[in-house]
């Protein structure tokens, strides 16, 4: 039976896939900063209160600690594995993440980063993407052990390498969770009643209204951490001065300057009319859950 570290394992998505290693049968550990014993109890697993003994003794060592806080347990944790063992990662960026791992783990241990793209409160991996980050000359054995333990559970994964998937999660992740938390908090600023509007809007509306709360639902120290990802700055500042860009053609009544914003974004887009029957279907689907 392998046996599985988890650090931060008592955290939300390190919760998860405890619960998900010990259902496919690895004898798994976790270890907290916070120390929260009760946790590992109530998941069915032992709990590491010797964590370099637990570190030295494990095939897998899994980090699932913040953001800013996981190259430093990486370079703690990494010198005192075996040969043979895999230390992986489930961060949301993983270009100083694959660095550390990298470059503190010993001669014979691989490395893998990985990240879910999706939340923990998602009952299984089925349908969900699961991105993996690949070391050159350090991954050969246990990429494919993990790609295919996922697949099996019916998930979809994707191979990007670290810088590749920084910028591409500054949009994915870091932009669309800025952007969303933005109109949150503009209305809380406009003190806009959001239940009273409900009874106003239109399925669309509605769909993004709970959007934004699912959004706000979260751990704001996981979305917060988010924001971290070193490709973000750039895009975050792109974006406002966008909206900046539609804000003074709409105050200047410039309409055909703010249409031309739009067309231009339109055409860049691509696909709009093939969107928007996607949309019609979810729109659909939920007038149906409401009748």
């Amino acid at each position: 039976m392998a046996k599985i570290l988890i650090l931060g394992g008592t955290g939300e998505t390190g919760s998860w896939f405890a619960r998900y290693f010990k259902e496919k049968g690895f004898d798994v550990a976790v270890w907290g900063p916070s120390g929260k014993v009760a946790v590992a109890e109530r998941l069915g697993v032992r709990y590491a209160h010797d964590r370099m003994t637990e570190v030295e003794s494990s095939d897998i060592v899994l980090v699932s600690v913040l953001i800013e806080k996981t190259v430093e347990v990486i370079r703690e944790v990494a010198p005192h594995m075996h040969p043979g063992s895999l230390l992986m990662d489930v961060t949301s960026v993983k270009s100083e993440p694959m660095k550390a791992m990298k470059t503190f783990a010993p001669k014979g241990v691989e490395v893998l980063g990985t990240h879910p793209m999706f939340g923990p409160t998602m009952p299984s991996l089925c349908g969900q993407t699961v991105i993996l980050t690949p070391a050159e000359g350090k991954s050969g054995k246990w990429l494919p052990v993990i790609r295919s333990l996922f697949e099996s559970d019916g998930a979809k994964i994707e191979v990007l390498d670290a810088d590749e998937h920084d910028e591409i999660m500054a949009v994915v992740q870091a932009l669309t969770h800025f952007a969303y938390i933005g109109i949150g908090a503009t209305l809380k600023s406009l003190n806009f009643d959001v239940q009273k509007s409900r009874k106003f809007m239109s399925p669309v509306y509605e769909i993004m209204i709970d959007f934004l709360g699912r959004i706000l639902d979260q751990n704001p120290e996981l979305y917060a951490s988010i924001q971290k990802n070193p490709k973000a700055m750039r895009v975050r500042q792109t974006f406002v001065t966008e909206c900046m860009r539609l804000c003074e053609s709409a105050d200047a009544g410039n309409l055909e300057g703010f249409k031309q914003i739009m067309r231009d974004a339109a055409e860049h887009y691509g696909g709009t009319h093939e969107a928007l029957e996607r949309s019609d279907r979810i729109i659909n689907g939920r007038i149906r859950e409401s009748k």
